[in-house]
C-alpha cells in the first residue's frame, strides 16, 4: 500500500497555548487545511502594540497501517502570511514530548554564558539596580552598547544567575587605589543596564591582584546558535537558469519583536588598548620554592614580586610539570589533578589540586615591563575578489604576545579572534584561529564562518618594539649618597669625612667640582647650591655620620635670554665679577625634533647642564638626562663675558623612531606610513631666542665664612637611565643593592617581598620620568655595589596616522560620528562624518559604516605631489590625479570620537513571549545557513471562467512541480474531472465534465521549483547555491523557502515507523540509556526470528523497558509515558496506543525463550513515522493590514517505487 497525500497528516501537540507547559506529545487531533485558527490563536490589540512571540508545537504524521517509508522528507513554508507585521519561522527541539518551556529554553540559548571576564564587581549590587560598577586593568575593552554580559553568585551567597545587557557605559575614570603594598590603578567602569537586576549580586573592594575573586563573577557571553530556523522570503533580483545564486532582502527573520531607541555615546576612545609584557630581565631569573599544603580545590597564590611574560611560567610540583599557555593558564600535557593560573601584571601565580596534597613546588618566571598602548591596526576589506576562509598579514611594528585581537563580521554579527601568547590565534569553538610569529610578525588566520561582503577584517595589536630592555646595563654606576649643604662651598674647600668598615675615609674637593677619594674622583659638588653627590667604594658604617668642613661665600644667580646666531652660539655677561673658577653653574631648555616636523611630529625637551672646569672652560655634564661631556664655550673670569654654544649641541645616542610605508593597497586607500622600530642616532638640541638661561656662581675674592656640618647617613640615589633619554617602564624595576631586592610599584620602591602574601617593605622611590631611585631604607657598610636584574626603558609616543575600529556599539544612527584628536606637536584635529558615512576635517579622511560601526580614519592631507617622490612618506598607492596623501602623526590616545547607537527597548518577557536579554539586540536569527536546503519555487494561478469539456489549458512553462486546482471557494475538485502532463505543463478537463458541485471559476495552482543545497550566505542577502538554477523566478514572486528535514529528530532523512536497539540487562537502574546500565540478562529475546511489529500509524518514538515481575510476568514502562501495561511470556504484548486504539507495538511471546527472573529487563527503542515541529509566529509593532491572514506549511517526500 502506497503512501498518498492524504496519509501525511497535521496533528496537534496536547496543548496549543503559551503556558510554560504548552506543547507536549502528538494528540489524534488533526490540523485542518484552510480552517480558521486551527494553530494560531487571533492576534490582539495589545500583541498589536508591544509585538509579541508565539510559539506553538505541530507534529507532521505519516498515518499508514503498514511502515511503508517516506524518503527525504522535508516540511517547508510556502507561503508567508501577507501583513508585512506578521513573520512566521520555525525550529525543531528533537523532542518528541518537550514543552513550550523547553523550546523557550533553546531559543533563549543563543546567548549563553562563556569564560570569566576582566571585568571585576565592584561592591554590592541589590534588586532592582540598573547600574552596574566593575573595575578592570587598562587594557581591558570597553563593553558596547548591547554588549550582553552573565553575572553568577557562588551557591554560598545564594547561587544567582542572570544575563544582562549595557544600555550605555556612563563613565570610565582611572582611579589610584591603595593597599598594604602602595598605590596602584584601575580603571573604574559604571554601566547602564537594559533592565534591572533580579537578585542581590556581591562584590569586592578593588585588588591589586586578580587572583582575588568577590562573590559574584562577571563572564563573558558566547552566541550560540543552538536552533536553526526556517522561514520563506521572496526574491528581490530575478534568477535565471543556469544562476548559481538568489538574492533575498536579508537572511534574518524576527524571532522576537525589537523596538530600537538612540543611545548617545561620547567621548569614547577609538580602538582597543593593549599591554605587552616585554622581557626586562634574563629568562628564568624570577623563582620560588616553597613546600605547600594544598586544600582539595582551593588556590594556593604565590607571589613573585615583577610582572612576569606570558608564557614564561613554569611550575613543578613534585614530578608534574606545569606551564603557562599565554592566556593566565597553567596546563600539563599530561593528564593531573594539578592546575593553576598566572596574573601577568602582578606577578602571582595560583596553583590548586583537584583533591588536595602535600608537594615541594618550585616557579620560574621571566620578569616584564607591562608597556601600555593605545594598540596599532590594521584594516582588510572583503571584497567578493578577496572573500575567503583564510588570510595572512604582515604586521608593523612587530607585535607583542597576547596582544593581537582580529575582528571580522559574519551575517552581521562581530565575532573576535585573540593571540593567546604563545603564537596561537584562538577563538570560540567553530570561529576560527590561526597562528602569529612574533620574530617576523607574519600572521595565518582561517575564519570560522565565511566573511560579510563589503565588512572590514580589523588587526588590532599592540608592540614591545618602543621598549628597551636594560638589565645588566654597565653605564648604570652604583648609588650614590646625595645631600644638600647648608651653603654653597667656595670651590677647593669642602672636605667630608665617614668611617666605612672601621676606617676613616676622606673625600676632597679638587675646586673644579669633583670630590676624589684616594686620588680617584667619587662624587660631584655644586658650588653654587651646595648639592653634594658621593660614591664611595665601601659605604659608610651604621654608625657612622658625614662630617663636612669648608668655607663658603653667597651664590649670585641671574637668569638671561640671548638671541642665537646661526650656529646656536650665545654670548651674554654675568653683573657680578670677578667670576669665582670653578663655581659656575648654567641650565637651559633645549628642544629636539626626533622626526619630520612637517608631519606633525613634536618637539621634545632636553635640559642641558653645564659647569666651568675651573680653566675658563664650560663643559656639558648631561643632556636630557644622559650624560655628556663636551665643551660648549668659554667665560672670562674677569669680565663675566661668556660665549657658549647653547644650540645646535650633538647629543650622541638619541632615540630616533623609524617610520616605513606598510599595508600598501590594503584597507581602502593606499600604503600607511607607519612606526616599525627605533633607531639611536645622534641629534641635535636646538635653541630658541627668549628661552631663559640660568646662571648660578660665586664672586671672586668675596669674603669666605667657615662651616661645619655634620649628617646622619642620607638616602641613596640610582641613576638607571644614565645615558639614555627614555623614560623607566613602570613594574620593571628589579634591583639588588645590599642584599635586598628593591622592586617597583607605582613609583615606590619595595624590598623583601613576601612570596605568601605580595608585600613587602617600603624602602623608596622612583622617578620614571627622570630614571633616579631614591632609597631611603638601605643597609650601611660593605661595599657600594648594585646589580640590576630588570629594568624596561621606553621611547615618547611615536604616534600613528592611520586607524581601524569599530564602535561601542552598532547599528548608528547616520551622519552622527565626530571625532578629534592632537597631533604630535599639540595641534587639534576635528572631523564629522557625513549621512554617506565619509568623514573629512582639517587633517583627517575616513569612513564610517553605519551598519556595522565600523571606522576607518587617516590623518594627514593631500598635497602636490610632484616634488614629493623622494619623501620617504610618498606612496605611488596614495596618488589622486596631481596630488599624494601626506601622512600626519596624532598621539593615538588622544583619538576620541562620539555618535549615536541604536539600541533595542526592553519589554518584560511575559509581554513579548520571550527574555530578549537571551536574544540579538535586533531581535533577529539567521534563516538561511550553508549546508541547508533551500526549495527556490515560483507560483502561478491560472483562472478558468467556465471550463469546457475537454478543454486543454497550457501553462506556458514545462517541468511543473506540482499543481492544484480548487474551484473559488477553495474546495480541492476531484482529480477525476481532469488530468495533468506535469512534464508539458498542461492540463485537460475531462469529457464529459460536471462541476456543478463547485463555485467557479476554477482556480489552478501550479508551481516550478529547484531543491538546492546553500553553499554560502551573504549579509547582502545573496545565498549561494551548490548547483544552478533550472527555470526563470521573477523578482517579487518567487521565493526561497529553507527546509527543516523531518527525519534528523530521528536521525534519518525519512519517516517511518521501526524498532532500534534492542538488548537484555540483569537489573533496571531506572537509567534511560542506549547501552548496558548493568551486565546482561541470562534470557534473551530472540528479535532475529521474531522481530516487533509497528507500523507509521501507531508507533510514537519512545525509550521502553520490559521489566521482569517474576520469571514470566513483566511491566511495560515508557520513558515519558509510564507504565502503560503488564504482560506474560506466554502471550503476544500489545500495549495499545490510547490515540488510534492499536498497539503502539507487538512483541511475539514466542520470542521470549526462558532464563528470565525477576527485574530483569528488556530495553528497545521505537521510531514513529512523525517529526514535531515547533512554529514561531513573531507579531511586530503596527497597525494590521488584513482582517484575515494565513500562511501554508507543506510537506515534501518521495515514495520509493516498490511502496508504490
Amino acid at each position: 500500500m502506497t503512501i498518498t497525500a492524504l496519509d501525511i497528516k497535521l496533528r496537534q501537540s496536547q496543548r496549543l497555548t503559551d503556558n510554560a507547559d504548552g506543547g507536549g506529545r502528538m494528540v489524534a487531533t488533526e490540523i485542518v487545511d484552510g480552517q480558521m485558527n486551527n494553530l494560531f490563536p487571533d492576534i490582539g490589540d495589545e500583541e498589536r502594540t508591544t509585538g509579541r512571540t508565539t510559539l506553538r508545537k505541530m507534529f507532521v504524521h505519516v498515518d499508514t497501517p503498514t511502515t511503508d517509508v517516506l524518503k527525504d522528507a522535508i516540511g517547508i513554508i510556502v507561503n508567508p502570511p501577507t501583513d508585512s507585521h506578521v513573520n512566521m519561522c520555525m525550529f525543531a527541539t528533537g523532542s518528541y514530548s518537550d514543552v513550550r518551556s523547553d523550546a523557550r529554553d533553546v531559543v533563549e540559548r543563543y546567548i549563553t554564558k562563556g569564560v570569566e571576564s576582566r571585568f571585576v564587581l565592584m561592591g554590592n549590587h541589590f534588586v532592582g539596580q540598573q547600574t552596574m560598577s566593575v573595575y578592570a586593568q587598562s587594557d581591558a575593552p570597553t563593553p558596547d552598547v548591547n554588549d550582553n554580559l552573565a553575572l553568577s553568585t557562588s551557591a554560598a551567597f545564594g547561587g544567582a544567575e542572570q544575563y544582562i545587557r549595557v544600555k550605555s557605559l556612563l563613565s570610565r575614570t582611572t582611579q589610584t587605589f591603595y593597599d598594604d603594598a602602595g598605590a596602584f590603578e584601575r580603571d573604574v567602569l559604571v554601566l547602564e543596564l537594559v533592565t534591572a537586576l533580579l537578585h542581590n549580586f556581591f562584590g569586592q573592594e578593588p585588588s591589586r591582584f586578580t587572583s582575588t575573586k568577590p562573590p559574584t563573577l562577571v563572564y563573558t557571553t558566547n552566541t550560540v546558535d543552538a536552533a536553526s530556523y526556517y522561514s520563506v522570503k521572496s526574491l528581490t533580483q530575478a534568477a535565471e537558469p543556469g544562476d548559481l545564486t538568489v538574492q533575498v532582502g536579508s537572511p534574518y527573520v524576527p524571532i522576537v519583536p525589537a523596538t530600537t531607541a538612540e543611545t548617545p555615546v561620547v567621548d569614547v576612545l577609538a580602538g582597543m588598548g593593549a599591554i605587552s609584557y616585554v622581557q626586562a630581565g634574563a629568562a628564568g631569573s624570577l623563582a620560588d620554592n616553597f613546600a605547600g599544603n594544598f586544600a582539595a580545590g582551593v588556590g594556593l597564590t604565590r607571589f613573585l614580586g615583577s610582572p612576569v611574560v606570558r608564557g614564561s611560567v613554569k611550575v613543578t610540583a613534585g614530578a608534574v610539570q606545569l606551564t603557562d599557555d599565554g592566556s593566565g593558564n597553567l596546563v600539563s600535557a599530561a593528564l593531573t589533578p594539578w592546575g593553576g593560573s598566572v596574573d601577568y601584571l602582578t606577578g602571582s601565580v595560583t596553583i590548586s589540586h583537584s583533591t588536595g596534597a602535600n608537594e615541594s613546588v618550585s616557579i620560574i618566571a621571566t620578569p616584564a615591563g607591562p608597556v601600555s598602548d593605545q594598540g596599532y591596526t590594521v584594516k582588510t576589506d572583503i571584497t567578493s575578489n578577496n572573500q575567503g576562509y583564510n588570510y595572512v598579514m604582515q604586521l608593523r611594528p612587530l607585535p607583542a604576545p597576547g596582544t593581537l585581537t582580529i575582528d571580522y563580521r559574519a551575517l552581521g554579527k562581530w565575532i573576535r579572534l585573540t593571540d593567546n601568547g604563545t603564537g596561537q590565534i584562538v577563538g570560540n569553538a567553530g570561529q576560527g584561529g590561526g597562528t602569529v610569529n612574533y620574530t617576523t610578525g607574519s600572521v595565518v588566520v582561517t575564519l570560522g564562518a565565511l566573511p560579510d561582503l563589503d565588512s572590514p577584517l580589523l588587526w588590532n595589536f599592540g608592540t614591545g618594539v618602543v621598549a628597551t630592555a636594560r638589565a645588566g646595563d654597565t653605564d648604570i654606576k652604583p648609588p650614590s649618597l646625595s645631600f644638600l649643604l647648608s651653603n654653597p662651598p667656595k670651590p677647593g674647600t669642602l672636605s667630608i669625612t665617614f668611617q666605612a668598615g672601621g676606617t676613616l675615609v676622606t673625600a676632597s674637593d679638587d675646586g673644579a667640582g669633583v670630590l676624589m677619594i684616594g686620588g680617584v674622583a667619587r662624587g660631584t659638588v655644586v658650588y653654587a647650591t651646595g648639592e653634594v653627590s658621593i660614591r664611595p667604594v665601601n659605604l659608610p658604617d651604621s654608625n657612622s655620620t658625614l662630617q663636612c668642613e669648608y668655607d663658603w661665600a653667597t651664590a649670585l644667580t641671574t637668569s638671561v635670554m640671548p638671541a642665537p646666531d646661526g650656529n646656536g652660539v650665545v654670548s651674554f655677561s654675568l653683573p657680578s665679577v670677578p667670576v669665582g673658577a670653578g663655581s659656575l653653574h648654567l641650565e637651559w631648555l633645549t628642544s629636539i625634533v626626533p622626526a619630520d616636523a612637517s608631519l606633525g611630529s613634536g618637539s621634545l625637551a632636553a635640559r642641558i647642564v653645564a659647569k666651568d672646569d675651573g680653566a675658563g672652560n664650560i663643559v656639558a655634564l648631561s643632556a636630557g638626562g644622559q650624560a655628556l661631556s663636551v665643551t660648549l664655550g668659554t667665560v672670562d673670569y674677569a669680565s663675566g663675558a661668556i660665549t657658549l654654544k647653547a644650540g645646535d649641541i650633538s647629543i650622541p645616542s638619541f632615540p630616533v623612531p623609524v617610520y616605513e610605508i606598510a599595508f600598501g593597497g590594503v584597507g581602502g586607500f593606499g600604503g600607511r606610513y607607519r612606526y616599525v622600530r627605533t633607531q639611536r642616532n645622534p641629534v641635535l638640541a636646538k635653541f630658541s631666542g627668549g628661552t631663559l638661561i640660568s646662571a648660578q656662581w660665586q664672586q671672586g675674592g668675596s669674603t669666605a665664612t667657615a662651616a661645619s656640618e655634620e649628617f646622619t647617613l642620607p638616602p641613596v640615589t640610582l641613576d638607571l637611565t644614565p645615558a639614555v633619554s627614555d623614560t623607566v617602564v613602570p613594574g620593571s624595576v628589579r634591583f639588588v643593592f645590599r642584599g635586598r631586592t628593591y622592586v617597583d610599584r607605582s613609583g615606590s620602591l619595595y624590598y623583601d617581598i613576601d612570596p605568601a602574601t605580595g608585600a613587602g617593605t617600603f624602602g623608596g622611590t622612583l622617578d620614571y620620568e627622570s630614571g633616579q631611585a631614591t632609597l631611603s631604607q638601605w643597609a650601611p657598610g660593605g661595599a657600594n655595589s648594585v646589580t640590576v636584574s630588570a629594568l624596561l626603558t621606553r621611547i615618547f609616543d611615536p604616534g600613528i596616522s592611520d586607524i581601524s575600529f569599530r564602535t561601542t556599539g552598532a547599528p548608528l544612527r547616520a551622519g552622527a560620528f565626530t571625532l578629534r584628536a592632537t597631533t604630535l606637536n599639540g595641534q587639534q584635529i576635528t572631523g564629522t562624518a557625513d549621512v554617506n558615512g565619509d568623514v573629512t576635517g582639517d587633517l583627517v579622511r575616513g569612513t564610517v559604516d553605519w551598519e556595522s560601526g565600523a571606522v576607518d580614519l587617516r590623518f594627514g592631507q593631500y598635497v602636490t605631489a610632484a616634488g614629493n617622490e623622494n619623501e620617504p612618506w610618498y606612496s605611488a598607492d596614495n596618488v589622486v590625479g596631481n596630488q599624494v596623501w601626506k601622512p600626519y602623526f596624532v598621539i593615538a590616545s588622544t583619538i576620541y570620537f562620539a555618535t549615536v547607537v541604536y539600541r533595542s527597548i526592553p519589554l518584560s518577557s511575559v509581554v513579548i513571549g520571550l527574555d530578549s536579554i537571551r536574544l540579538p539586540s535586533d531581535g533577529r536569527v539567521p534563516a538561511f545557513k550553508a549546508g541547508q536546503t533551500v526549495l527556490v519555487h515560483h507560483t502561478v494561478r491560472h483562472s478558468i471562467a467556465a471550463p469546457a469539456p475537454g478543454q486543454v489549458v497550457n501553462f506556458g512553462r514545462t517541468r511543473i512541480a506540482q499543481s492544484e486546482v480548487r474551484d473559488s471557494a477553495g474546495t480541492p475538485i476531484l482529480s477525476a474531472w481532469y488530468t495533468q502532463d506535469l512534464d508539458a505543463g498542461t492540463l485537460k478537463f475531462s469529457d464529459p465534465l460536471n462541476l456543478g458541485a463547485y463555485q467557479l471559476p476554477v482556480i489552478i495552482s501550479e508551481r516550478v521549483e529547484d531543491r538546492r543545497l546553500v553553499a554560502g550566505v551573504q549579509i547582502t542577502g545573496e545565498i549561494q547555491l551548490n548547483s544552478g538554477l533550472s527555470h526563470d523566478y521573477p523578482a517579487g514572486e518567487a521565493m526561497v523557502s529553507t527546509a527543516l528535514r523531518l527525519g534528523e529528530a530521528n536521525g534519518s532523512l525519512d519517516l517511518q515507523a521501526r524498532v532500534e536497539n534492542l538488548f537484555d540487562q540483569a537489573n533496571w537502574t531506572n537509567e534511560w540509556k542506549d547501552q548496558l546500565a548493568d551486565s546482561p540478562a541470562p534470557g534473551t529475546y530472540n528479535d532475529t526470528d521474531y522481530p516487533l511489529g509497528v507500523t507509521n500509524a501507531d508507533a510514537i518514538t519512545e525509550r521502553w523497558a520490559v521489566r521482569f515481575t517474576s520469571a514470566t510476568q513483566f511491566e511495560v514502562i515508557g520513558e515519558t509515558v509510564g507504565t502503560i501495561a503488564s504482560g506474560s511470556t506466554t502471550e503476544d504484548c500489545a500495549p495499545v496506543n490510547a490515540r488510534t486504539g492499536l498497539p503502539y507495538f507487538v512483541i511475539d511471546r514466542d520470542g521470549w525463550g526462558t532464563g528470565w527472573s525477576t527485574n530483569n529487563v528488556v530495553r528497545f527503542n521505537t521510531v514513529g513515522a512523525l517529526a514535531p515541529v515547533w512554529m514561531a509566529r513573531t507579531t511586530l509593532p503596527g497597525s494590521p493590514e488584513s482582517a484575515v491572514d494565513s500562511f501554508r506549511f507543506q510537506v515534501i517526500g518521495n515514495i520509493p517505487e516498490d511502496d508504490q
